[in-house]
This record gives structure tokens, C-alpha cells and sequence, in this order.
């Protein structure tokens, strides 16, 4: 049994790509989770946010509640899958399913999917080409060996190149991360064979990439209710917090 990927972009006549047009640069994450659909916009600007809750309100369906994290907002709403042609209704409808979140940005959904059938992906392709535009950015086999964790290695480590992913982990083996840090990175690259500034070069945007994409989980984590964090000044750890 072979396992499928592929990232895809699409826009078409549906209201969540609509509303990314209104909020230029603003990428909206979106989660569609049984029946209801949770959206994150990465702004405290009240413009983009005007604008964000305009276009939710216009789709017709109710906004149970929104939660302010520290640089976004959270947005919970009904699932509109019923109302209008959803993104996960195609994919579904050709035996695929979604590695999220979806991404709506100026005008388009950017996606993950993954299927058993490499026809299954191609059909499902050409459905969202009839709809509107759809652009094809890659396509993979992988082992199936990921299932378990695909969501966390696709979503946080694909933009990795090879340097950079082992940069990175040589970071992590000498101690680099460590609290007091227990090397300096001209030590790491000297092991290495190369130079202090292109290791820098290659473990800063290993750095950069992993936690863009960090940041849509660490919001919703953001925004959980959580026991106060431990006192160190106080005996057990205990909270000196009333």
C-alpha cells in the first residue's frame, strides 16, 4: 500500500477564500473540527479584525465566541460545511483528507492532502480546477511510516532543507540549547568543517522556519486554560498567587 501527498493551492466560490481577499498579507488558519470550524487570524490590528469579523458575520452562520491570544485572534464559529461548497466536502468526496490547517491568503487556499490513491489526489485536483483556479505545488509518495505523526512532520519540517534540519540537531546534540549554554556555534561549525557564519546562516533560518510554523498551534495552546505557573521561590514549586 503506497501513501500520497500533495500541497495544493485553490480558489474558488467560497466565502473563506472571498474574506482573504479583504484582509491582504493576512494569512487565516482555519480548522474544520465535526461541526464546528475554528479560524485563527495572526493580527490585533482593529481594522483587519473589523474587516475579519464582517465578512464571518456575512456568511450567514453564528460566532459563538472569540478569544484574544497575545499577536491574534481566535474565531469559533458553526460548521458552514452544510451551506456552502466546502473545501473538505471535495476532499472528502474523492476519498482524501486534509493535513491542517488550511490557509486562506489573498484570495486562495493553501492545503495539504494525502490519500491512498494517486488518482484520488489528480481527480480531486481537476474537481477544484472546474470550480475556479487551482495550482498543483507538489506531489509525493511517502512511507506510511508517517501516519502517525503527519500532521507535526509535514507541517513543521517541510520547509527544512537538509542543511538546515542538521544544523539544527547538531545544535541540539552539543548542548547549544541547553540552559547555561554549553557551546558557541564557531565550536559547532569547527566540528563541522565549515565556517561560523554559514552554519549561523543555515541554523537561523532552520530557526525561523520551524517556529513560523509552530506559531498556529502555540496560539490555540495560548489561549487554553492552564494550572498558574510554578513559584521556584517557594518551597514544592507552589504558586505564591492567590
Amino acid at each position: 500500500m503506497t501513501l500520497w501527498e500533495a500541497a495544493l493551492k485553490a480558489s474558488y466560490d467560497y466565502p473563506f477564500v472571498h474574506l482573504s481577499r479583504t484582509v491582504p498579507e493576512t494569512p487565516i488558519s482555519m480548522w474544520c473540527l465535526w461541526d464546528r470550524e475554528l479560524l485563527q487570524v495572526p493580527s490585533r490590528d482593529p481594522e483587519v479584525l473589523r474587516r475579519v469579523e464582517a465578512g464571518l458575520r456575512k456568511t450567514g452562520h453564528l460566532i459563538d465566541r472569540w478569544v484574544d491570544a497575545r499577536a491574534s485572534r481566535l474565531f469559533l464559529l458553526e460548521c458552514t460545511c452544510s451551506r456552502y461548497n466546502s473545501l473538505w466536502n471535495i476532499i472528502e468526496a474523492h476519498q482524501c483528507w486534509d493535513d491542517p490547517p488550511v490557509v486562506y491568503r489573498d484570495g486562495w487556499a493553501n492545503f495539504r492532502v494525502m490519500s491512498f490513491e494517486a488518482d484520488h489526489l489528480k481527480e480531486l485536483y481537476d474537481d477544484f480546477r472546474k470550480q475556479g483556479s487551482a495550482e498543483l505545488v507538489r506531489k509525493r509518495e511517502l512511507s506510511l511510516a508517517v501516519l502517525p505523526t503527519s500532521v507535526w512532520t509535514q507541517a513543521l519540517f517541510e520547509k527544512l532543507t537538509a542543511k538546515q534540519a542538521e544544523s539544527l540537531l547538531t545544535a541540539h546534540r552539543f548542548g547549544y540549547y541547553s540552559s547555561p549554554r554549553q557551546v558557541k556555534t564557531e565550536q559547532i561549525a569547527a566540528s563541522l568543517g565549515i565556517g561560523r557564519t554559514t552554519y549561523e546562516e543555515h541554523l537561523r533560518k532552520a530557526e525561523n522556519r520551524v517556529i513560523s510554523a509552530l506559531i498556529p498551534y502555540l496560539e490555540l495552546y495560548a489561549t487554553t486554560d492552564r494550572p498558574p505557573d510554578p513559584d521556584p521561590l517557594r518551597p514544592g514549586g507552589k504558586s505564591s498567587k492567590p
